[in-house]
């Protein structure tokens, strides 16, 4: 192991990604468990050849930053992502694993903060994320975090039912969290952002202490559910104080420009993983339940969504409309002929 790597993983994990919280826990700090967590990282093979060959009661597939795009990263060469890709694969994983139930999550950005000369929200932006939010209710998405970064999207379109968020505030109804049934499994999901602001305006909403709204939504949420997930986007910091806080935590995705391959982690009895940025690699956590109502790691999986990943087709008539439309707005935006 590069000598340097645990220094790098405290810096992340103390705060490295810049969350603000004015929580202080006085409990002792909990054990950061680094070394011998399952995980994989696949890169080849076609849909099928990529499924697991392991099964588990609960596949968590976490996803982010899509920032209002149903495309591929747009990459020349070997270009990654996209939500045609995600459908193909999350297909197939209900057909080799029928037993396992799918549990769809995204720990934010997930619509377009594109801004216009004039400060506001740019005239295609909202065409882009009601395609967006189209193609996340055929994804069976069950929740989705409201980040910072969302909220000028938000103000232009009525919140989605899979959106969620501890600490995001409104005269609009944001749940504070979500519980989602899988078998027989009940899940409790929140989330948290970052206390900034995108350059666009959101007048419309405020961000709360994300370290203290989350804690009192877990502790409401912990006696209904089986198990509790918490959503982070840029708000590290904040989600290692809520572990510590929350021991019955079991899961916390952690969503902000991860772009490296990152193994998972156990802080105390908490699960944490990093989605990859926009998407370029589908994470895929495989667990079971244990009978004392905490998740027993099966493995954490990163699947790389390239050319070898096939589009699904009805995903992919959906990207087909969308551009179209956003094209049409941009030629206007911009004078460029369709």
């Amino acid at each position: 192991m590069n000598p340097l790597l645990p220094a790098l993983l405290s810096i992340v994990l103390m705060g490295g990604l810049g969350c603000q919280s004015k929580h202080d826990p006085t409990s002792t700090p909990l054990t950061i468990q680094r070394q011998g967590l399952a995980h994989e990282l696949v890169v080849e093979g076609s849909v099928k050849e990529r499924q697991s060959s392991e099964e588990a009661d609960l596949a968590v597939f976490y996803s982010g930053e899509h920032q209002g795009s149903m495309e591929t990263c747009g990459c020349p060469k070997r270009p990654r992502g996209s939500l045609p890709r995600m459908a193909s694969y999350l297909d197939q994983h209900r057909s080799h694993h029928p037993n396992t139930a799918q549990l769809v999550l995204n720990g934010g950005w997930w619509l377009s903060d594109d801004l216009g000369l004039d400060g506001n929200l740019r005239a295609d932006a909202p065409v882009m994320n009601r395609h967006l939010i189209d193609a996340f209710e055929t994804l069976q998405t069950d929740a989705a975090n409201i980040s910072y970064l969302d909220l000028p999207g938000l103000e232009s379109h009525p919140i989605p039912h899979f959106a969620v968020s501890a600490n995001v505030t409104s005269s609009l109804p944001i749940p504070t969290h979500l519980i989602v049934e899988k078998g027989d499994l009940k899940i409790g999901v929140t989330g948290i952002t970052k206390v900034d602001a995108s350059f666009a305006p959101h007048p419309s909403f405020q961000i709360e202490d994300p370290t203290a709204s989350a804690i009192q939504v877990l502790e409401d949420l912990k006696s209904e559910v089986d198990l509790l997930v918490l959503l982070a986007f840029d708000c590290a910091e904040s989600a290692q104080e809520v572990a510590q806080a929350v021991p019955e935590l079991d899961l916390i995705v952690d969503t902000r420009q991860n772009r490296q391959h990152a193994p998972p982690l156990k802080i105390g009895n908490t699960l944490w993983v990093k989605s990859h940025y926009q998407t370029m690699r589908l994470g895929e956590l495989r667990v079971n339940a244990t009978g004392t109502g905490q998740l027993e790691l099966v493995r954490d999986r990163k699947i790389d969504l390239d050319p070898e990943v096939s589009d699904e087709p009805q995903m992919l008539e959906k990207m087909d409309q969308a551009r179209e439309d956003i094209n049409a707005i941009q030629a206007e935006l911009f004078g460029l002929s369709k």
